[in-house]
């Protein structure tokens, strides 16, 4: 694959060109890095599987050169899928933070995972990963302990930015520190790896602090009925938010969604959220007073299996959705997940409720650089590239034309399986392309998401599939009317009769000349397709069985 062990490569295998999935591959003297492990959510009732992850077949290939995994959030997009491909890599040190770890254990824990080798990182030290010097950076974004990581080789230095914005008022965490920032860049940078989310927008992201205002005036004005609000789990500034602006008013808390308790019990073992006493258990919010209650769920994507929309559907026991309530979406939309929001929306609206969302409402912040930011980064960190990723290709594009206004140097745009060379002396050029593609999982098997498997799964989804049983003797004599199974074709029982009619005339037609099964099997198959295509116009999935007697 001509990798040069003395160059310094980076490797995209899943993040550049969609949406999630991060996973960042760095090479140095015959040593490699890797920066996040994600996944991805599926966004269609039509696929076969609900977690997509990145194919990593190059560097299982090359484990024992694996010097580390290293995580800058704990986003399932960047540690999502850790808990299903970390066995593959015999023990490698996984370096993050407390917060990180600590919802890296519960996600293990629920995936019956024991087997995990943690190391804590240390703030404003260098510390040696394989042939790379390594430091951390704290940044801002919309969960605890977001990271920049930088690292050193005598080839060139990164800035690897994970997901980041520029908040001056993050209410959880510290704002970013410009002036450490100028000083871990003082040796220069020589190329750096930017979030390219929120590209499209021009003005800065806003503040935590502004949605609180926002929220306290919302809640402040709702005196009849209760609030439900969704959010992701894993914005521990916007729970914290919730949580303050309803003790102030006397509300109290229902958290409802899996993954809000998880995350709540990390945040509070790693000293977040602890000052609140107003959040209740499910048996005290069923008999609450709705004014005083406000629930706080999942399902801001229009999951079907999540919090909100097990309320609005009425599937929750001791849940349910009135007139008199009001639903927040304090969050919004991932790029993909348009129809399945706007559905609940409507399911939402059909109850005659109020609805609140980012379009209409101060309720919600991006957790990621806006242009504005981008430029601000960009005379910080003053690099002397530029890679754009964590976006669909539209974002890249965009970040990479962006930067050149800027007045960065060099700018590349890479795609997953992109291997770039990097050199403080050269050019940065894509040197090779690595086979990538996406793993998904399927009950607790991981198959490549374009394996015949899937194509299968598909097919039938859209076609139906068809099952026909032939009995036959050894002297060609259809010793029974065919048997005929399609509950996944739009067939009455009429049609099913007329089809077995047509198919006992065909195969005493063709059974006298076929010279062994496989070729009267083949010829039923087509058959029965044509018949079936005129019919109802598709081509299913077609099984024949074929039994002498």
């Amino acid at each position: 694959m001509n990798i040069k062990n003395d160059n310094l490569y980076f490797l995209p295998l899943g993040g550049s060109g969609e949406i999630g999935m991060n996973c960042n591959l760095y090479h140095y003297k015959g040593k490699w890095i890797m920066i996040d492990l994600g996944v991805m959510f599926s966004n269609s009732d039509l696929e076969p599987y609900d977690i997509l992850m990145p194919d990593i077949d190059f560097i299982i290939k090359r484990k024992n050169n694996l010097s580390a995994i290293i995580l800058t959030h704990a986003h399932e997009d960047h540690i999502g899928a850790v808990p299903y491909l970390y066995s593959e890599f015999t023990d490698i040190p996984i370096y993050t933070t407390s917060f990180t770890a600590s919802v890296l254990k519960r996600k293990f824990d629920s995936n019956d995972k024991d087997k995990l080798n943690l190391k804590l990182f240390e703030y404003n030290k260098n510390f040696n990963i394989g042939s790379f010097s390594v430091q951390i950076c704290s940044l801002t974004h919309s969960i605890p302990e977001p990271n920049a990581i930088i690292l050193k080789t005598e080839k060139g230095n990164i800035f690897h930015t994970g997901d980041w914005k520029i908040d001056p008022n993050p209410l959880v965490g510290p704002p970013i520190d410009e002036n450490e920032i100028k000083e871990i860049c003082n040796d220069g940078i020589t190329a750096m790896i930017c979030d390219s989310t929120n590209v499209f927008n021009e003005n800065p992201s806003g503040s935590e602090f502004e949605v609180r205002e926002s929220l306290k005036k919302i809640f402040s004005k709702k005196k009849r009925g209760k609030i439900i609000i969704t959010c992701f789990a894993s914005n521990i500034a916007r729970l914290e938010t919730i949580l303050k602006v309803s003790d102030e008013l006397n509300k109290c808390c229902f958290f409802l969604g899996r993954s809000l308790h998880r995350i709540y019990e990390s945040a509070i073992e790693n000293n977040y959220l602890k000052q609140f006493n107003n959040i209740i258990d499910e048996k005290d919010a069923k008999v609450i007073n709705d004014d005083d209650l406000v629930i706080i769920c999942t399902g801001s994507q229009g999951e079907n299996r999540a919090g909100l929309s097990r309320i609005v559907n009425g599937n929750h026991k001791n849940l349910n959705i009135s007139s008199e309530d009001l639903v927040i979406f304090s969050s919004r939309e991932i790029p993909g997940n348009e129809k399945q929001i706007n559905e609940i929306k409507k399911e939402i609206m059909k109850t005659g409720c109020d609805l609140l969302d980012h379009k209409n409402s101060m309720v919600h912040v991006s957790g990621h650089p806006s242009k504005k930011e981008l430029k601000t980064m960009y005379d910080w960190v003053s690099p002397k590239s530029l890679i754009p990723v964590h976006g669909e290709y539209r974002h890249l594009k965009e970040h990479h034309a962006f930067s050149k206004t800027c007045g960065i140097k060099d700018q590349i745009l890479v795609e997953n399986g992109d291997l770039v060379l990097i050199d403080n002396d050269k050019k940065t050029i894509i040197n090779n392309k690595i086979p990538s593609g996406r793993k998904a999982l399927k009950g607790n098997k991981i198959i490549s998401a374009d394996s015949k498997y899937f194509q299968n799964i598909k097919k039938i989804s859209s076609d139906g599939q068809l099952f026909i049983n032939v009995i036959i003797s050894i002297d060609n004599d259809l010793k029974a009317e065919p048997v005929v199974y399609c509950p996944t074709l739009a067939l009455d029982e009429e049609d099913i009769k007329d089809f077995k009619s047509f198919l006992k005339k065909e195969i005493i037609s063709i059974s006298k000349t076929c010279i062994d099964d496989n070729i009267l099997g083949n010829e039923i198959k087509i058959i029965a397709r044509i018949y079936i295509k005129k019919k109802i116009g598709l081509k299913p999935s077609t099984i024949v069985e074929i039994i002498r007697i």
